[in-house]
């Protein structure tokens, strides 16, 4: 008898991508599909299952987000939010955001997040990146942003840094990369993360008062 696909995959089969079939499962994503997979699928999905089960019993928070496929992370976290203590809640939220990508599409979200009134806020940001804040001036604080095109302008990552601004706008070499230059005050930043040597501003767009924006010539 043929194996059939796990019923939990079923409903994330994507049979009209441009890479071919896709399975796009929380715990599992796996591009290529065919019958002829069936079996390693099943089973690779069953051991995530297994694993993952394992470590939200034993309240392994972290390690059960990080069995989630990236762009699933933020819903895992929010399921699990009000499980949290106040410190795990501000450090995984911290873990999660420097590993996503294209944050711009859930904004409302992070923002809302990013903003919560519950204690130990501090944990956020690490000892130097705490540091470095209050380091920072009370208000006319320099950031800047770079995006790809005008849909992303008014994300809620900004950058110290003009250079790494630069880099994110090229980084998908679109004609229409720009660079937007802004201030702020320091009170309404709501973290500064360096994890990734970025530099990196949180901060509500609405927030920052745009000095200017203008377009880079992109370079092979």
């Amino acid at each position: 008898m043929i194996e059939e696909l796990h019923e939990d995959l079923k409903m994330y089969l994507d049979k009209d991508t441009d890479l071919g079939d896709f399975i796009k499962h929380p715990l599992l994503f796996w591009a290529g599909y065919d019958d002829s997979f069936i079996e390693v699928i099943n089973s690779a999905y069953k051991a995530k299952l297994k694993e993952a089960e394992k470590e939200r019993k034993a309240k392994k928070w972290e390690n059960w987000l990080m069995l989630h496929e990236r762009p699933y992370r933020l819903d895992a976290f929010m399921s699990i939010a009000s499980e949290l203590d106040k410190k795990n809640y501000w450090e995984l939220l911290s873990r999660i955001w420097i590993d996503t990508e294209f944050p711009t599409v859930n904004k409302d979200i992070w923002i809302q997040l990013f903003t919560r009134k519950l204690p130990n806020k501090r944990k956020l940001m690490s000892g130097k990146e705490r540091r470095v804040l209050a380091r920072l001036p009370d208000k006319d604080i320099n950031v800047f942003r770079g995006y790809s095109d005008d849909e992303h302008a008014d994300g809620i990552s900004w950058t110290l840094s003009y250079e790494k601004a630069e880099e994110f706008a090229k980084r998908w070499g679109s004609e229409d990369a720009k660079i937007a230059e802004g201030m702020c005050k320091k009170e309404d930043i709501l973290a500064f993360l360096n994890g990734r040597n970025e530099e990196e501003i949180i901060i509500d767009p609405e927030k920052v008062r745009v000095l200017r924006s203008q377009g880079i010539l992109i370079t092979n």
